[in-house]
């Protein structure tokens, strides 16, 4: 399955057993690091024989590369469920805080470290994915902001790309291993930074009367 078949259609063509193994290993590697996880591990935990495993997943790399992507897939759903809803653009923003933040808190440091050390590649093209997901939909709900009189009438290209910038710079292996910041803490105060920077005083209120 490609990238984009993957992200586009999240757990299509996806036979229970796959699915078994991939929702497994995604608590697993995000929990515990993928790195000193075997395959005979999995197996064994899975009660599965190695070669059903691996005839679905021909290494761990293409193991950890899909429960990403599913991950991503998933998270996907979650944000265009919340864009199409009848909330307001702030409302929406909130949503997207609350599935992002979820998301990210499942990711131990064990985790984005063994990511940044030996596999790098992967997060290189996750990180892309991400970008081009996040710059499509964040650009509806800011569109509809400023027709709600909620969003400063900025550029919206320039709302998206310091957004998207700011999210890629956070929730990175780097960063999120380095501060002192919970997960949790690090999207909450770029948002409100940011958010607070583009919302109009109607729009700010609506934002602060909302508990994250």
């Amino acid at each position: 399955m490609t990238l984009n078949e993957l992200i586009q259609i999240p757990g299509a063509n996806f036979s229970d057993e796959k699915l078994k193994i991939l929702n497994y290993a995604q608590e697993r590697f995000f929990r515990e690091g993928f790195y000193k996880v075997s395959m005979d591990e999995l197996s064994k935990e899975l009660g599965i024989s190695k070669s059903t495993l691996y005839k679905n997943f021909p290494s761990k790399m293409d193991l950890l590369q899909e429960t990403i992507l599913l991950l991503i897939a998933t998270v996907k759903s979650k944000i265009i469920a919340s864009i199409n809803s009848d909330k307001n653009a702030v409302e929406k923003f909130v949503l997207v805080i609350q599935v992002l933040t979820a998301t990210i808190t499942r990711f131990t440091d064990k985790f984005m470290s063994d990511l940044e050390h030996h596999a790098p590649q992967i997060w290189l093209k996750v990180d892309e994915t991400r970008k081009k997901m996040l710059y499509e939909h964040i650009s509806k709900i800011i569109i509809q902001g400023q027709k709600e009189q909620l969003i400063k009438d900025y550029p919206p290209e320039i709302i998206i790309t310091l957004i998207t910038g700011a999210i890629r710079g956070i929730v990175n292996p780097q960063f999120l291993i380095s501060t002192s910041f919970s997960y949790n803490d690090a999207v909450h105060y770029a948002f409100k930074i940011l958010l607070n920077g583009i919302f109009t005083k109607k729009g700010q209120t609506i934002f602060n009367k909302i508990k994250l």
